[in-house]
């Protein structure tokens, strides 16, 4: 019996056909940003149309909490171009093998097509949220964000380091 994908996993790697027609890898993408793989079937069912055009609607935020977003679906590359054109979608779809899909505990068969899966994985290439149906996308997109590690910008550098900077600064 095959393991299901937990949050805290090791995110399985992928290198997979995108719609910017280059290859993308997982290994590749984390280590500079957090990434959110949105797993979809059917690219012709409204559900995912929906669910495209809602996370399309939410690119801004996602940028700005700096995690990229991967739409992935096991229909052909010609069909997720023209889905990506029809609908003017900023963020690159991945032809999926269905060997991902399998690995990321996405169901298969009658009434997968419907069923979209939402897998967080964060730069140290961890899990750290699913939502196995996701809810809508625009909600699951909402709490990926919520369930992202928060890393601190800010350097508590010691006065004394401070005034020497801006004094070489000024002077």
């Amino acid at each position: 019996m095959r393991r299901v994908l937990q949050v805290g996993d090791h995110a399985p790697n992928f290198d997979l056909a995108s719609t910017e027609d280059v290859i993308l890898m997982l290994r590749d993408e984390v280590p500079r940003t957090p990434v959110l793989l949105y797993f979809f079937g059917d690219a012709e069912s409204e559900r995912a149309r929906a669910d495209l055009l809602e996370l399309k609607g939410l690119e801004l935020d996602l940028a700005k909490a700096g995690v990229k977003l991967l739409g992935v679906s096991p229909a052909a590359l010609d069909g997720l171009k023209a889905l990506q054109r029809e609908l003017g979608l900023g963020f690159p779809l991945l032809r999926d093998d269905r060997k991902l899909s399998s690995s990321y505990g996405v169901a298969e068969g009658e009434g997968a097509s419907e069923t979209a899966v939402m897998v967080l994985v964060a730069r140290d290439q961890r899990v750290v949220w699913i939502a196995n149906p996701a809810p809508s996308a625009g909600e699951g997109a909402r709490a990926a964000l919520s369930a992202l590690p928060r890393v601190s910008s800010t350097i508590n550098y010691p006065r004394k380091v401070i005034n020497r900077l801006v004094d070489r600064w000024v002077n």
